[in-house]
């Protein structure tokens, strides 16, 4: 369960205290852990399993600082949803529009640095499985190959959300391409993972074809916007 607070700066430890104390009318807690911070999102986060529940039930609970610009809280819809507020007195929680031009231009970069690394770094798992080392070959072909074309079939689907890597995938692109997402991340051995990344290159390959022409782009900001 994802619950997130808005607090003032100065209360942020105690509104923490209070929420552990609440859980424990409910369940010992089993166990816990707290992002280190600065965390990356610049929000204070814990993570808390209870004793009773069920140990895939996690509470996840964050803390958005009230200093905390609005477009810097993880509200936009279009990467995260509607956001259910159980309330909001000051009227804190407004989801502020998603900044498309700066966030498209970061889409168009990555991609233009996709279509460089992947060829460049794809070799370096089938040199790894010559070579005997097969955990090595697995990762790479994690990082280097299935990841990237994860990416860039969010980037012509979804491009609001390319970055969140393996997760949505059946919600943010087309069913056909998440099964052959599923397929290539279980190769069975050595031989299987190399015909794995001859296929995930070789429709890595048409997916730049097909945008040089013409057949999909990143939308413009404005288009998006409009939506």
């Amino acid at each position: 369960m994802d619950l997130q607070a808005i607090v003032p700066d100065a209360h942020v430890e105690a509104v923490f205290v209070a929420v552990r104390q609440a859980l424990e009318t409910l369940s010992p807690i089993a166990r816990s852990y707290r992002l280190p911070e600065p965390a990356w999102h610049g929000l204070s986060q814990e993570f808390f399993q209870l004793a009773e529940a069920d140990p895939n039930h996690l509470v996840d609970f964050a803390v958005i600082p009230a200093s905390k610009l609005a477009s810097a809280r993880l509200l936009e819809r279009e990467r995260h949803g509607e956001a259910l507020v159980l309330f909001d007195r000051g009227g804190h929680l407004a989801p502020p529009p998603l900044d498309w031009e700066e966030h498209l231009a970061k889409a168009a970069a990555r991609l233009a640095t996709m279509r460089s690394t992947v060829p460049l770094f794809a070799p370096m798992v089938e040199k790894a499985v010559r070579r005997g080392h097969l955990a090595e070959a697995a990762a790479f072909y994690q990082a280097l190959v299935l990841k990237p074309l994860v990416e860039l079939l969010r980037l012509r689907h979804c491009p609001e959300r390319y970055d969140y890597g393996w997760r949505y995938l059946d919600r943010d692109i087309p069913p056909a391409d998440r099964a052959l997402i599923e397929r290539l991340a279980f190769p069975a051995d050595p031989p299987a993972l190399l015909r794995g990344v001859e296929e995930a290159t070789q429709r890595f390959v048409a997916e730049y074809a097909a945008l040089d022409a013409g057949e999909w782009r990143l939308p413009s900001a404005a288009e998006r916007a409009a939506r």
